[in-house]
């Protein structure tokens, strides 16, 4: 029988140390190995949720409407539909509607005004107008005399920012009966930021805002 010792005895410990543990070592680096890949996949997983988290999951949409209120088309408000012409002046026609009609249910009435107002901003001039008109011609006090209703004539664009709404008032005792009919016009000047989270995109979805307002009555 060979005899595989040598006469050197620190060689024959190392071929015996080899052979007793050198598979365990070989395993510690494996799985050393196996760990570390492990980690650093969680770790790109952890990043790739934080990144994840960060981005904004809402949704805006854009509803088109006609002049009953009933829906058009419903699309995915990417900035070609924000600049929809047919959606601008929807919501121009809207704001007058509401400014400018009296109805005889003061609950109502106190929900038109809510609606104008999201379409105005304390940074802009057309706040404190609409504010100084109120001040002047309360809508609470007008319903207990007379009716309006508001007939919007035509909405048109006059440059990039800016439109001239016309519109009739068709002005009527409690009773229904017909007083008289006054015309109206306005300018316009808007701006568009659009919405960022989900309150500001249930109260306006496209982030119409009225920078400045000027209206005045017809003179016929």
């Amino acid at each position: 029988m060979p005899n595989n010792k040598t006469i050197n005895p620190y060689l024959d410990g190392r071929r015996e140390w080899n052979e007793r543990y050198g598979s365990y070592i070989k395993q510690v680096k494996t799985w050393k190995t196996i760990t570390f890949i492990s980690l650093f996949a969680t770790l790109l997983s952890i990043l790739g949720l934080i990144y994840i988290g960060s981005k904004n999951k809402l949704v805006p949409y854009v509803v088109e409407v006609d002049k009953l209120g009933a829906i058009q088309a419903i699309n995915y408000a990417k900035q070609k539909h924000i600049d929809n012409q047919r959606v601008i002046k929807y919501s121009l026609a809207d704001f007058i509607q509401n400014f400018k009609t009296i109805y005889g249910d003061a609950k109502i009435q106190k929900e038109m005004i809510l609606k104008i107002y999201r379409y105005l901003s304390p940074s802009y001039t057309a706040y404190n107008v609409v504010n100084s008109y109120y001040q002047e011609h309360s809508p609470f006090e007008r319903l207990t005399k007379e009716r309006v209703r508001v007939q919007i004539n035509s909405v048109v664009k006059i440059n990039e920012a800016t439109y001239q709404v016309d519109w009739e008032e068709i002005v009527s005792d409690p009773r229904g009966i017909k007083i008289r009919t006054d015309n109206f016009k306005a300018s316009m000047i808007i701006t568009l930021n659009p919405p960022t989270t989900q309150s500001e995109i249930m109260k306006n979805p496209i982030g119409l805002f009225i920078k400045e307002f000027n209206f005045t009555k017809i003179i016929k």
